[in-house]
């Protein structure tokens, strides 16, 4: 299978990553996959790769990974690849955590060389998702507030200001879907489910509104089991960064904790520890790193908000694009972590449309 650069481009790479101007490749060859991109990404999005190259007459040989990222998700929003290599080319030194070194990538995001890392995933215990936390509260509080700064990175997402529109837009689209192809029957032969749904969408800016009102900070977008591994001294590294953004930091949470409940086919991915735990284990770094203190029922009103808007950000159009095979295997585990929290959330905090019509008139 062919690669998607060329030898000159990753020789111009590997000559600025290991700062060697003589640096010729004498072999490229497919590998496995080291075990810390395997799970959670599969080829031919991600290969393996050998380099061997020379300097002078010195022979050697790197391992690394190829990732070709599909490309937008939805038209409007920063290809993901660019989003990745931006954060390993300008913001890697700035974070509390390691990730992968950068290699090469191409200007237009459509693939990136990484070193590959060499560590192997484990069954996560109680102590691996608080030190994850941990390491998460970290990120959120080095940028705690510098939306302005994070500004100079166009590439970065912002979900809850530029590209709001385009994701509203996208879960209105695909409950249209729904609604059209009858199907999923657990949501479309539900007449409240679906009011319920379009009750969320109609109030968008409802659902945003606390959200924005929470200080902004750099958002990993991704972060999970699936997405860290340990290097050979115990340290997390993070990987993964294509949904890179900005916004309130209980947006990263909500998608650890979800992510980690709706990927049970990961060995990595099964929480040891209940939810209310985890969550108050970052409201207490916060706490500590920031002095920034919720009360119950402000933190309730946040995590609910932050629920609906990943809800409508990603799992609607999931719903509509998903294959029959795939959502009728899925369905109690997509009931269970996602449509009742979110249904239940939504009655707690949106107005119903009778109430709205009513206002209205």
């Amino acid at each position: 299978m062919a690669w998607p650069f060329s030898t000159a481009e990753l020789t111009a790479g590997l000559r600025r990553y290991l700062a060697e101007p003589a640096l010729h490749i004498s072999e490229l060859a497919e590998q496995p996959l080291p075990p810390a991109f395997a799970p959670s990404q599969a080829p031919p999005a991600v290969r393996g790769l050998r380099v061997g190259y020379s300097v002078g007459d010195d022979q050697f040989a790197l391992a690394c990974v190829v990732k070709e990222p599909a490309g937008a998700t939805r038209p409007g929003l920063a290809n993901p690849g660019v989003r990745e290599a931006g954060i390993y080319r300008s913001l890697s030194v700035q974070l509390p955590m390691p990730t992968p070194a950068l290699i090469a990538a191409d200007p237009s995001g459509s693939w990136l060389v990484l070193e590959a890392v060499e560590a192997v995933p484990a069954v996560w215990g109680a102590d691996d998702y608080q030190q994850a936390i941990t390491l998460l509260a970290r990120l959120h509080e080095r940028f705690w507030g510098l939306a302005d700064d994070l500004a100079a990175y166009p590439w970065l997402a912002r979900p809850l200001t530029l590209d709001y529109e385009i994701h509203v837009y996208a879960a209105a689209t695909a409950l249209g879907q729904i609604v059209r192809d009858e199907w999923p029957p657990l949501i479309a032969h539900s007449p409240q489910t679906l009011g319920t749904l379009g009750q969320i969408i109609f109030q968008a800016e409802k659902v945003v509104q606390p959200l924005r009102m929470v200080p902004f900070t750099l958002l990993h977008g991704d972060f999970w089991a699936g997405n860290v591994v340990r290097d050979a001294e115990g340290d997390m590294i993070v990987l993964d960064w294509q949904l890179a953004g900005i916004g309130p930091g209980v947006l990263d949470l909500v998608v650890m904790i979800t992510t980690g409940q709706w990927m049970p086919r990961l060995p990595a991915s099964a929480l040891p520890l209940p939810q209310p735990k985890l969550i108050a284990r970052y409201r207490r770094e916060i706490a500590r790193l920031l002095g920034l203190r919720w009360s119950d029922a402000e933190w309730s009103e946040l995590w609910d908000h932050a629920l609906l808007w990943r809800f409508m950000q990603e799992m609607l159009p999931w719903v509509a694009s998903v294959a029959p095979a795939e959502f009728d295997a899925r369905e109690r585990l997509f009931d269970e972590v996602w449509l009742d929290p979110v249904l239940a959330a939504a009655g707690r905090r949106l107005a119903p449309f009778s109430q709205i019509e009513s206002t209205n008139s």
